[in-house]
């Protein structure tokens, strides 16, 4: 029987267990945060160039590796390796980028305040600007992207010269355990980044509320975010919050239906689901409708869903079991509510696999289209006008990434006005991100943004220092 102080971390795909990791309690998480706060202590005083170089070489270092890390992400977030390959190249980027960009952002500003009559004697003064770090970041990091999300708020911390605490999913902690060895091999200071282990419900108090914790970032599930903004921001702590979406693509009638079906069916299908960008819902206009779905059916069952191992495996398993049973309840949901539910593609028996799966004559009501779903179900509409497909995009209240499809690109401008979202895709994939621009979205789909520059002033404090000329 294994000790009540080891969480034990089983693979997706087939409930093996591939590691464990410490069961923290306050107490060592108290002790990690006062570890970071030493490591914001030597890291804020390094000198640029040398904190660049250990980014530089973390990247080397993630390209080296990529292929061990990309098993490791098969096996423990049930990610096709294929997909898992592109995520660890993602990461290797992102640190390249920081290194890259942290210059320009930490360059400060020299204003000409003898433009200004108020406050008096302003041409005998010389006022600038620098940024200077925050201190200690707590990173919340969500179970589909362990390796990214790690690399897209621990970068630029480091960059700028803030410390982290990393908290990992407690489905995906092995990656960053992973992580934190590549930037101490790196040269890292060992106490600048650490990692705590353990349950949000046991430790997730501390990482947010220990008075030398000046800024959490976080990526997850709208409830949790703002349960953890509210209490962040009462404390006076500064926040970036990337939260949920339902990201619609609306398929005009005068789109290419074989591009469109093509894009839509990897947008809502890709790693089974589990990413905030998925395009998931599809709202068609009522002129192809048939047309559009019996090729987005076509497609989906061509589709190879099993082992994430596999090179030839398109669509792994969702994250565990309590995911495939809030699925279930969606579609129960859809089924009462007068919902037609069509399994297109089954995997595996064994693991957390769940079914492709497609919902037509979906409502409003429907969890299927008004919540937030973590999965491979995916909701298509016929609408009769383009003032009813944008009605139903910003039904919800998400508003992260959105996308059109039609060969007329002045009807896709004029309705990307009407669409609330933080990006409209003209015929792409609600998946497209820019891992160095502003990522994020409207309403309840985040705080701020992320994206390597965007974290980097989040991440700092703009700091006036005036001189009077004597």
């Amino acid at each position: 029987m294994m000790s009540q102080e080891v969480i034990e971390v089983r693979s997706p795909s087939n409930l093996n267990v591939i590691g464990t990791v410490k069961r923290m309690h306050k107490d060592e998480v108290r002790g990690e945060i006062e570890e970071a706060y030493k490591g914001f202590e030597i890291i804020s005083k390094m000198p640029l160039y040398k904190r660049t170089a250990i980014l530089r070489k973390v990247s080397e270092i993630l390209e080296r590796e990529q292929e061990r890390l990309a098993k490791l992400l098969a096996m423990e977030a049930g990610k096709p390796i294929r997909d898992s390959r592109v995520e660890v190249l993602r990461a290797s980027r992102l640190f390249r980028h920081a290194a890259e960009e942290v210059g320009m952002v930490l360059e400060g500003k020299n204003y000409r305040v003898d433009a200004y009559e108020y406050p008096p004697g302003n041409e005998n003064r010389i006022v600038v600007s620098t940024r200077e770090p925050i201190g200690v970041v707590t990173a919340i990091l969500p179970f589909n992207f362990p390796i990214n999300s790690f690399a897209h708020k621990v970068a630029p911390a480091l960059a700028v010269g803030n410390s982290v605490v990393v908290k990992p999913s407690i489905n995906t902690p092995l990656a960053a355990i992973e992580m934190k060895k590549i930037l101490v091999e790196a040269g890292l200071p060992d106490s600048a980044v650490r990692v705590v282990t353990g349950y949000s419900s046991e430790i997730g108090d501390e990482i947010i509320t220990h008075p030398l914790v000046g800024l959490i970032t976080l990526t997850g599930s709208t409830q949790t975010g703002l349960k953890i903004a509210s209490k962040a921001v009462s404390l006076g702590k500064r926040i970036i919050m990337e939260l949920g979406g339902s990201d619609p693509i609306i398929i005009l009638e005068d789109a290419n239906i074989e591009r469109a079906s093509s894009i839509a069916v990897r947008a809502r299908f890709e790693y089974a689901g589990q990413n905030c960008n998925a395009g998931k819902r599809i709202i068609v206009r009522e002129e192809i409708y048939d047309k559009f779905v019996k090729a987005f059916n076509d497609k989906a069952r061509a589709l190879k869903v099993g082992d994430p191992l596999d090179e030839t495996t398109d669509v792994g398993p969702v994250i565990n079991k309590e995911s495939v049973e809030n699925l279930n309840s969606v579609l129960a949901d859809a089924k009462a509510k007068g919902g037609k539910v069509e399994i297109l593609n089954k995997g595996p028996e064994s693991g957390s696999f769940f079914p492709l799966t497609m919902v037509t004559n979906p409502s409003l009501d429907m969890l299927v289209l008004k919540s937030e779903v973590f999965g491979p179900i995916v909701p298509i509409v016929s609408v009769k006008s383009d003032e009813e497909a944008i009605r139903i995009a910003n039904s919800t209240e998400y508003g992260l990434q959105s996308a059109i499809f039609t060969n007329d690109v002045n009807r896709a401008l004029k309705l990307s006005r009407e669409l609330k979202f933080g990006a409209v895709i003209i015929n792409d994939s609600t998946r497209l991100r820019w891992d160095s621009l502003a990522f994020g979205g409207f309403k309840k789909s985040s705080i701020g943004r992320e994206g390597v520059r965007e974290t980097m002033l989040e991440m700092t404090e703009n700091k006036l220092i005036a001189i009077t000329l004597l």
